[in-house]
């Protein structure tokens, strides 16, 4: 499994540090898949889990495309996802188990757990679940925060045109024979809904994640103490050469590695010029810090242009732009008004129109010196309604203007 040595009782921090960076070699390797050889580390999980190989597989683009061929291969075959992920990597992590518990090792395997989960949490376990984010956001729109399926049920009319669906299963038939895809023919000419796009999302919980598996830097690390489990071989065949898969009866969809795959310090898909998740079908998402924006966003935090605020009409984006500029350079770029100022602090007011809620901002100003004598000021953004500074203030601690007192506060 591994060539690096580890032994039990060894410093876990050096040894996990070591291995997560060998392992995101690979879980961000954007280099083409080796087909053949994915296809038949494929067959060999296949086998391993008791079921004959899949006959045939239909390789996509992006796991956009791939979801939404889910969906339609669903109707004349089905997933057995369960079978070759779920049942297979319980009895395998049994196994695991006995092996490190036969040798007395069971406290040293729970530290290595304990260090290695927030390791990977950190670097690129999060990305599958990132990535059906991805999938939502292409399907509603790019929101900002707070993404979710509700926001389906807010979408109006088609959410993409028939010559999506059309495609997709011409490129199933293309491979398959006429019993896996005439199940789906009443997808064909038509377009994409709310209803297609929420079986879509579905699926992505029935895929393998190839080289994204986070489970495979457990099995990495115990191999590397002599803790083999042959039958996860496999799997690391699989992510050496593969990416994302959908395992069905028969059949296997499977995934091209992307073009381009960018995250933060803390894992989540980032990038502050360009797209941070590229297909080769040209599926991509822009997010930054993990939150899925716009293109005009990056645009937005190269030029830093107050105007852009104006112009913004999502209100989550203009929020996080507002954010991004700060509240002190935009009272001072925006030409905000002093609509009231007390001995709280002064309220700003920038007004919007059509519809758009003002934005409002008191200012205050510490009333406790720092050493060298400096007073710091705060500038804190405060609910449309609010009227004056004092108000604005204690709604911060959650109290009204009444019920707060600057001096005990103090």
């Amino acid at each position: 499994m591994s060539s690096a040595q580890f032994e039990v009782g060894q410093n876990a921090d050096e040894a996990v540090k070591k291995h997560v960076a060998r392992c995101k070699q690979v879980a961000f390797n954007v280099s083409a898949c080796n087909r053949p050889k994915a296809e038949e580390a494929v067959c060999k999980i296949y086998s391993n889990a008791g079921l004959a190989p899949p006959r045939y597989f239909v390789w996509f683009d992006s796991p956009f495309h791939g979801s939404i061929a889910a969906v339609l291969l669903s109707k004349g075959t089905k997933s057995v996802y369960e079978q070759v992920v779920t049942k297979f990597k319980n009895q395998c992590s049994a196994k695991l188990w006995k092996l490190i518990e036969a040798k007395g090792a069971t406290q040293w395997w729970t530290t290595v757990q304990n260090k290695l989960t927030p390791a990977l949490k950190r670097s690129f376990s999060t990305i599958p679940q990132q990535t059906g984010q991805a999938v939502l956001a292409s399907f509603v729109g790019h929101v900002g925060p707070g993404i979710n399926t509700i926001n389906l049920e807010q979408v109006w009319g088609q959410l993409a045109p028939p010559a999506l669906l059309s495609k997709i299963l011409y490129d199933l038939k293309y491979v398959l024979p006429a019993q896996y895809t005439d199940p789906a023919e009443e997808y064909d000419d038509r377009p994409l809904t709310a209803g297609v796009a929420n079986s879509a999302l579905a699926q992505l919980a029935y895929a393998g994640h190839g080289n994204l598996d986070a489970d495979l830097p457990f099995y990495d690390i115990t191999g590397s103490a002599g803790f083999t489990v042959p039958e996860m071989l496999p799997y690391f065949q699989l992510a050496n050469f593969g990416s994302w898969w959908w395992p069905f009866q028969d059949v296997c969809i499977m995934i091209e590695r992307p073009s381009r795959l960018s995250v933060d310090a803390e894992g989540q898909l980032h990038h502050s010029v360009g797209c941070a998740l590229k297909y080769r079908d040209g599926w991509e998402s822009f997010a930054w810090h993990g939150t899925f924006v716009p293109e005009r966003f990056l645009q937005f935090a190269i030029k830093k242009d107050v105007t852009e605020i104006f112009y913004e009409p999502n209100v989550e984006i203009r929020r996080m732009m507002l954010e991004m500029y700060g509240l002190e350079a935009f009272i001072k770029d925006s030409g905000a008004r002093k609509v009231q100022e007390d001995k709280c602090g002064a309220l700003y007011r920038q007004e919007f129109g059509d519809n758009h809620e003002d934005i409002v901002i008191v200012h205050v100003i510490n009333s406790t010196p720092e050493p060298d004598g400096s007073y710091n000021h705060y500038f804190l953004r405060v609910p449309p309604t609010t009227k004056t500074a004092r108000e604005g203030i204690a709604w911060t601690f959650g109290m009204t203007a009444d019920e707060y007192d600057p001096i005990k506060e103090t």
